[in-house]
């Protein structure tokens, strides 16, 4: 899970064990804010409940950080080889750079049972490139590198075209010269 969901679902369960600790006090006759809310023991159970899921999830968000990164697992000859999601994503934002006509690339990496590797790219393409020659060499490029870098087969390369570039100054300027 990426860090701004984990952030969101700790503040989430921080939340939600705040209120439910609230209603306990209401429930055990503490006057809060100063107001008494009648809770019945209905409401209270839920609490609890709701107030133990909120504990389970901060202490498994906790606890995820201690975890080594999602990696691939090659076995050699002399032992085991690692490598993460994180360097098979950059791998894949290398191959992509290179294509011309290519920008704001993000890619994201899915193994699959059978040992193959899925890619999925997304990025924004230069107005007036032939979309589909461009993705096909893009495709082609990304496999190509990540297995020959990698020696793990890329069953699949899926493109996303988001959106048309903006040219930047710099590249307007350039195209003048030229």
């Amino acid at each position: 899970m990426k860090l701004i969901p984990r952030m969101i679902l700790w503040l989430y369960a921080l939340g939600v064990a705040a209120a439910c600790v609230v209603v306990l006090l209401q429930y055990a006759g503490f006057e809060l804010l100063g107001r008494h809310f009648m809770i019945y023991e209905d409401g209270a159970a839920a609490a609890v409940i709701f107030l133990l899921l909120s504990i389970f999830f901060l202490i498994y968000r906790s606890k995820q950080g201690d975890h080594e990164p999602q990696t691939i697992t090659h076995q050699l000859d002399h032992g085991d080889l690692k490598i993460s999601y994180d360097t098979l994503e950059q791998l894949s934002l290398k191959a992509a750079s290179r294509v011309r006509g290519i920008s704001d690339i993000k890619a994201r990496v899915h193994m699959n049972e059978g040992g193959t590797m899925r890619i999925a790219i997304k990025f924004s393409i230069e107005a007036g490139l032939e979309i589909t020659k461009t993705t096909a060499e893009l495709q082609s490029s990304v496999k190509d590198f990540v297995e020959l870098t990698t020696g793990i087969p890329v069953e699949q390369v899926t493109v996303y075209v988001l959106e048309l570039a903006q040219q930047t100054q710099a590249q307007v300027v350039k195209k003048r010269v030229e």
